[in-house]
């Protein structure tokens, strides 16, 4: 992905980092079309609308198009496949009607040639429920102020789009598909302050330009420090990187925090030396845990926060078990819209001021792709 250079929190779908899994065997591929979701499908409720969200990993020759039914009524074409080979990543963003759904299914047709150029079709129908929960509802991790939500939960966004992928596909048996890696930032947002509608003041080459950077961050949710993370410098020059990343230091400094629901927080690019926290810690929301920085996978000063999902129950031992988790939705009780940046906004050269457009009091939702909140 080419956009927004200067947030590329954490590692794209293009980047190949790799993990070993052993908790499924693979099997030879011998069938020409397998399709699995790497988690069930969730209610999201942005600024732009309430969604049935889900993604989609397919491993099939020559994939076009899925067109997806309720009830014989097509609710959806989707054709923008994040390709690699013949594997195909699918983000599905549907409207969610108001009153749930009557029915169970969700009826997809894939569209696709085999390898001797056949057209083809495979039928998928996918089991849904009939009202799905409204996600949790979290405090912002940052201070009071007028903040862009670059990155926020959105079909295209480049959170949305992201991959972790294994190092093989993992064969899941009780899907009979394949899954090619996890998604922990599905439902991420890159907080940058804006002051007078800008990130930074002068041009911005130094760290102390942007607003944002060794502002406290905040516990989103209070709960138990499950792993924290300190000593990887500060990239010093925005829109540069002082050196590699990889699945040992993407996030850079970095703080996990279990609620008491079972779900996680994530934060991350904290600037080097400000972590308050340990693991074992118990903390409140509200409490500060560290400071805006720009550590690890970060072109520029900002806070990338998300919250995972652990059924599982899974415990963080090293730093790269964060990475291969999957994300969960959430809201926030009440900020103000002010109105949307244009995507890829920070990386305009030169800057120009956001004007707001808007002024609407937002409620029991979050930001989608650049909103420029207040609260």
């Amino acid at each position: 992905m080419t956009h927004l250079k200067s947030f590329r929190a954490i590692l794209y779908f293009t980047l190949i980092f790799t993990v070993s899994c052993s908790s499924q065997n693979t099997k030879e591929i011998s069938e020409d079309f397998y399709v699995g979701l790497p988690t069930q499908p969730v209610k999201v409720l942005n600024t732009n609308g309430t969604w049935l969200v889900y993604d989609f990993h397919i491993k099939a020759p020559n994939l076009q198009n899925v067109a997806i039914y309720y009830e014989d009524e097509l609710q959806l074409n989707y054709e923008d496949f994040n390709q690699r080979g013949d594997v195909s990543i699918g983000s599905i963003w549907l409207a969610y009607p108001e009153n749930g759904w009557s029915s169970e299914e969700l009826r997809h047709i894939f569209k696709y040639k085999d390898n001797s150029g056949n057209a083809k079709e495979h039928v998928f129908n996918l089991k849904i429920d009939r009202q799905y929960p409204d996600p949790i509802t979290i405090s912002f991790p940052l201070p009071q102020g007028v903040w862009l939500a670059e990155g926020s939960p959105g079909v295209s966004s480049y959170h949305t789009r992201a991959l972790f992928p294994f190092n093989e596909p993992v064969f899941d048996t009780r899907q009979d598909a394949y899954l090619y890696g996890n998604n922990p930032q599905r439902y991420a947002i890159d907080y940058a302050k804006l002051v007078d509608g800008l990130p930074y003041k002068n041009d911005g080459s130094k760290l102390e330009d942007w607003y944002c950077f060794d502002q406290p961050v905040l516990a989103a949710q209070g709960g138990t420090v499950i792993y924290a993370k300190d000593g990887i410098p500060d990239n010093q020059t925005p829109f540069e990187l002082d050196y590699e990343t990889d699945i040992n230091n993407a996030t850079g400094n970095v703080v996990y925090i279990e609620h008491a629901d079972g779900s996680i927080g994530n934060y991350s690019h904290l600037k080097l030396n400000s972590v308050l926290v340990k693991a074992g810690d118990v903390v409140t929301t509200g409490q500060e845990l560290g400071r805006f920085g720009n550590s690890g996978n970060s072109f520029a000063p900002h806070l990338h926060m998300h919250v995972l999902t652990n059924p599982d129950g899974k415990q963080l031992e090293k730093y790269s078990d964060g990475l291969f988790m999957e994300s969960q939705p959430y809201k926030f009780s009440q900020f103000t819209k002010l109105g949307t940046a244009p995507v890829g906004y920070l990386d305009i050269k030169p800057i120009y001021p956001f004007k707001p457009t808007d002024s609407e009091v937002q409620r029991n939702v979050m930001p989608a792709e650049s909103d420029v909140i207040e609260f």
